[in-house]
């Protein structure tokens, strides 16, 4: 019998994975397939068997990770009540009258949404079908209207809540408010760029973004009622994690809840409603649970077979500054961004290299918003671009190339002014975590 080397079998595992994503096989079932004929090779059969038994429960039944059906709850519940209209609405008679107003207040809305959602992809969704049409209506360029709302998701990433940082959180054992905060300054960020760059193009080709109707001051203020909520939910949320008041998951839950309890005093959910919010939520909580469960059968397997530790002694002990390794972790971001989805590419990386990066002197804190910050640009990238489809799935008017020819300007931005602003200043993520 030929017994092969531990980290030999890692790298074949590794390797047959990554074929069988380019395949199509959905990635909680190649994970588990590939950790469990992997842990069989290392271990034998028994342990493998007994690793399919205890891992899925293990996996999943965490405290922590009940935040998760939480969050997906808060955006599904917001998104049905029409609170993502509201925010809409509220921008557009505010900045409408600026360059590219509507797309302005597009980028508003997705920032409003965001802070009662945690999911990137339900803000795309939500945002496409409420402002694709709206600005189309109004002659948008359709690259514009598709860039913008394609961005709706890295923006929703950063602000809390956000699924992404619980799920990096738990994976290195930061602790999750703390990264829930440090979203946030960089989310606001993106959006302030991503704000210049509607307002750039507008100036330069006007007729690519006609300029929107004047509102009275009283349409305005009036505007506001419906989105007040929004506001006092997320500085509910955000000040509950910030000064201690709440656990994450706490403050899901009270988050879920003001949205249910608003929502039922609008009169803007019945029955029919609610079985919906909550099929939703069942469906999107078990999706991302099936990937958790095969994320950790596919993890250990790469710890018993010291993949990750050799990996990370060569990265510590390479010639060179560590900008230079960081700088090659973000090209490995973005190819493998082209391929994967982002709770996907978080569950394979984060494992395999954090130690790495940790043992080099970067913040886990930092490290956590860079690695979301590039997944969500990887999710609109193509040849995959899973953000791109669901923007063209609820938006049909739209090409794909539209979508992906007006994410590139945004993409330029994020990529070297996002990215390299938290690579010059650490302290954007790490400042308000020091009020904590």
């Amino acid at each position: 019998m030929i017994h092969l080397d531990p980290t030999l079998i890692g790298l074949l595992g590794m390797a047959i994975f990554v074929t069988l994503l380019i395949l199509g096989i959905p990635i909680g079932i190649g994970m588990a397939t590939i950790g469990f004929a992997g842990i069989v090779a290392l271990k034998g059969f028994n342990v493998g068997l007994n690793a399919l038994f205890t891992i899925p429960y293990s996996a999943s039944a965490s405290w922590i990770l009940s935040v998760i059906p939480m969050f997906v709850m808060m955006g599904s519940l917001a998104f049905s009540a029409g609170f993502t209209k509201d925010a809409y609405n509220a921008a557009f008679k505010w900045v409408g009258r600026l360059p590219g107003g509507l797309s302005v207040a597009t980028l508003l809305a997705s920032a409003a949404f965001g802070a009662c959602s945690g999911s990137s992809i339900a803000t795309t969704a939500a945002m496409g079908k409420t402002a694709i049409p709206e600005m189309l209506r109004y002659g948008y360029n359709k690259r514009l209207a598709a860039g913008v709302c394609a961005m709706a998701g890295p923006i929703d990433a950063l602000i809390p809540p956000s699924i992404l940082l619980v799920i990096y959180g738990v994976l290195v054992e930061e602790s999750i408010g703390k990264l829930l905060i440090a979203g946030t300054i960089p989310g606001i960020l993106s959006m302030v760029l991503f704000i210049f760059v509607v307002i750039t193009w507008a100036i330069i080709k006007p007729d690519h973004a006609p300029r929107g109707e004047s509102f009275t001051w009283k349409e305005r203020l009036f505007s506001l009622k419906n989105v007040v909520s929004i506001f006092l939910i997320f500085i509910c949320v955000f000040a509950g994690l910030l000064f201690g008041v709440f656990t994450p998951t706490e403050a899901g839950a009270v988050g879920a809840f003001f949205i249910f309890l608003i929502a039922l005093l609008m009169k803007r959910l019945n029955w029919s409603i609610l079985k919906e919010v909550v099929g939703d939520t069942l469906k999107v909580t078990s999706y991302i649970f099936f990937i958790i469960i095969g994320a950790y059968i596919f993890i250990q397997f790469l710890a018993l077979s010291r993949l990750p530790v050799v990996f990370g002694e060569w990265v510590v002990g390479l010639p060179i500054h560590r900008m230079f390794i960081m700088f090659g972790v973000i090209i490995v971001y973005l190819i493998l961004g082209c391929f994967l989805d982002a709770l996907g590419l978080i569950l394979l990386t984060v494992p395999f290299i954090s130690q790495a990066i940790f043992k080099l002197g970067f913040d886990p804190i930092w490290f956590g918003v860079m690695v979301v910050t590039l997944v969500e640009i990887g999710l609109i990238t193509p040849p995959v671009g899973i953000q791109a489809y669901v923007l063209k799935g609820v938006a049909p008017q739209l090409s794909l190339q539209d979508i992906f020819m007006g994410f590139i300007p945004f993409f330029l931005v994020d990529l070297f002014l996002v990215i390299g602003l938290l690579l010059a200043f650490p302290g954007i993520a790490t400042f308000l975590t020091t009020f904590m």
